[in-house]
């Protein structure tokens, strides 16, 4: 009986050692292919992430179906002020951006005027006409302390061409700053009238 149990011992100890030794030749197999798979899915991922550059698209349209401007008076809405903490007033740097985006011509700015919330004229920008080159970009600035445009100001701009042009960006960037927090945020024109040409 004590041999049984001495041999039942010693056929466990080969069969937990041929384990062992089956095990130890097969993880580092097993490690090793799971390094190939993920080095390859990681090239996978790689190609897909990639840069890819634009592939040009053709659209049902032609260049002859763009609709181009020759003139315009917009509406930009904008904000000396917004409200906060239950109604307290937060004053803002406002900076009304004309950008001609036309590569070729010129555009003219005939009027650029601020107004405040009631619609009353608070400031006119232009004594005349003012030529924006193609590519140009011109500013105006409603400073911080200025409050008399309020929660509800508002530019209108009226430009024209002497000949259809694409139509401009124009936008208001409104920009506040405190010891506490900060903001800023853009509104864009809206076109009121406009002189359409194809």
């Amino acid at each position: 009986m004590a041999r049984n149990d001495s041999q039942q011992q010693q056929d466990t100890g080969n069969k937990t050692r041929n384990y062992q030794l089956v095990l130890s030749i097969m993880a580092p197999i097993a490690v090793l292919l799971l390094t190939i798979y993920l080095g390859n899915e990681f090239r996978v991922l790689e190609n897909q992430l990639r840069y890819m550059p634009p592939v040009n698209q053709q659209s049902g349209g032609s260049v002859d179906d763009i609709e181009i401007v020759g003139g315009q008076t917009v509406y930009v809405p904008a904000y000396s002020h917004i409200y906060s903490r239950g109604g307290e007033p937060h004053l803002l740097e406002v900076t009304l951006s004309i950008r001609n985006t036309d590569p070729e011509r010129a555009i003219r700015l005939a009027e650029v005027r601020y107004f405040n919330t009631r619609g009353q004229l608070v400031k006119n920008y232009l004594d005349g006409v003012l030529e924006l080159g193609p590519l140009e970009t011109v500013e105006f600035l409603v400073e911080a302390q200025d409050k008399q445009g309020g929660s509800g100001a508002n530019f209108i701009v009226t430009w024209d061409a002497g000949e259809p042009v694409y139509e401009p960006i124009i936008e208001a960037i409104m920009i506040g700053l405190s010891k506490e927090y900060s903001i800023s945020f853009i509104t864009s024109a809206r076109a009121l009238a406009s002189r359409i040409e194809k």
